[in-house]
């Protein structure tokens, strides 16, 4: 197991997740699911593109990983950042995000196994943007995964 995989699991199972999530894109169409990314957007490479066209999407960003001695997994820590489109001045976007957080945060609560090799732990936190950044919002979740670790050697073979 690496640290890598659990950024690939996770992506996975978030698209899972938030399959029947509907928000709009920036072109005003209604779109189900919510597409994700490793580390960041990708880079725009055309002068006249630019990354409001992969609304709505989740990022997840590997933090930072630890491990106390031999005997325990690492501990990674992820967030798992959210950006959505919402032009209705009658919604507001900020529920769209807490609707992917109460359900990814209720899947791990739930059942903290990922893909059978990494466990959630219990400690979660989840923020949303301060800034008004109207039709964009901005949310995210951290959370910590215990990751096996290959066992250590005092020889050679």
């Amino acid at each position: 197991m690496t640290h890598q995989f659990l950024i690939t699991d996770l992506i996975e199972e978030v698209e899972k997740i938030l399959d029947d999530v509907q928000t709009k894109n920036t072109a005003g169409e209604t779109v189900s699911g919510v597409k994700g990314y490793e580390q960041s957007l990708p880079v725009v490479m055309e002068d006249e593109e630019d990354d409001s066209k992969y609304f709505p999407y989740f990022i997840v960003r590997m933090g930072e990983g630890s491990t106390e001695d031999d005997n325990d997994p690492w501990t990674d820590t992820v967030n798992i950042l959210f950006g959505v489109y919402d032009d209705d001045k009658q919604t507001n976007g900020h529920r769209h995000i807490l609707t992917m957080i109460q359900r990814i945060t209720d899947r791990f609560a739930k059942e903290p196994l990922l893909n059978r090799k990494y466990r959630a732990q219990e400690k979660m936190s989840f923020a949303l943007q301060d800034d008004d950044t109207y039709p964009f919002y901005f949310g995210g979740v951290e959370m910590r995964f215990s990751v096996p670790k290959m066992g250590r050697s005092d020889g050679w073979s």
